[in-house]
């Protein structure tokens, strides 16, 4: 028989998303407001979200800010997004530099990670 293969050729099948738990919903409050069943926000979302769930850069947000997040409405909104992602970067950053990084690897890392200096 010419042109049998006795191995399969492995089938590929596409990545699976991960999500960010949202059947522990019940169990969250908002990071603002204190309001239970919470929804849990990716802080780098684009291209970037599965990097926000892989790395916990998420906050949880009761619904009402959370459309705030991805709609801001005025500066206060503009600047609550801002501190998250700041303090995401940051908190990598000095992860790294404590375990003997030095900063400006820790940067090139963090830049490697998300793509954009906060």
């Amino acid at each position: 028989m010419t042109g049998f293969n006795p191995v399969p050729k492995p089938v590929d099948k596409p990545k699976r998303k991960k999500q960010n738990g949202w059947k522990e919903k019940a169990q969250r409050y908002c990071y603002y407001t204190g309001a239970p069943y919470a929804e849990r926000h990716e802080v780098y979302g684009g291209p970037n979200r599965q990097t926000s769930i892989d790395h916990g850069f998420q906050v949880d947000l009761s619904p009402e800010i959370h459309e705030r997040f991805h709609r801001p409405r005025d500066s206060e909104d503009i600047e609550r997004i801002a501190y998250w992602k700041r303090y995401y970067q940051s908190q990598y950053e000095e992860k790294l530099k404590a375990s003997g990084v030095s900063p400006q690897k820790a940067r090139k890392m963090w830049m490697w990670l998300i793509g954009e200096n906060y």
